[in-house]
């Protein structure tokens, strides 16, 4: 199915692959969340709450994430910036997958389990299942043969539990699928 994707034109593909992400990713929550839930699929999800401090915290952690992505590329890694990311990133790795992974994730996932576990459980729990639905990709690139592959685990583990905590503060998914979003922008542009 990816080599079919991938053969297609860049434009067909990258819209291809945003309805099959949001048909895979978001569509099964709204129906779990309606069929067994029997909720609002907007509210329970946490997308029609606290909706000025959700987009206050994004603001400000996402500021902070410019900020840190500009140092660590000025004083470190010295990489040449791509601005140059076509329809696919802009549209698959920036603007969806914060609102998808977020709304399985934090929205659905993290607050399923605190209906059984402490925050800090269930945020951990969450975190580590963050993790591992990066395996398939890290798996497609060879990255698991990368020396650097614990250091990726960590980091991506640690970002998963501070997404939650950030959500937990914020009591709005806006908060993380912003700053998700704009992490993956920053690690476009300058990884």
């Amino acid at each position: 199915m990816v080599d079919y994707i991938n053969a297609m034109d860049p434009t067909v593909a990258a819209i291809v692959g945003a309805v099959i992400k949001l048909l895979l990713w978001v569509v099964p929550v709204i129906i779990l969340v309606k069929l067994v839930e029997k909720k609002d699929p907007l509210h329970f999800l946490g997308l029609r709450k606290n909706l000025r401090k959700g987009f206050g915290w994004g603001a400000w952690v996402s500021i902070a994430l410019v900020i840190y992505f500009i140092m660590a590329n000025l004083l470190f890694l010295q990489t040449d910036l791509n601005f140059d990311l076509g329809l696919h990133t802009w549209l698959n790795m920036v603007i969806l997958v914060g609102i998808t992974e977020e709304i399985v994730f934090r929205g659905f996932i993290l607050r399923k389990l605190l209906q059984q576990f402490t925050f800090w459980k269930a945020n951990s729990i969450t975190a580590l299942l963050f993790l591992t639905i990066h395996f398939p990709i890290w798996f497609r690139h060879g990255l698991f043969e990368s020396p650097g592959i614990l250091f990726t685990f960590i980091q991506v583990f640690i970002i998963g539990f501070i997404f939650g905590v950030i959500y937990k503060k914020s009591n709005s998914l806006w908060s993380v699928i912003i700053i998700h979003s704009v992490y993956n922008l920053g690690v476009s542009i300058f990884i």
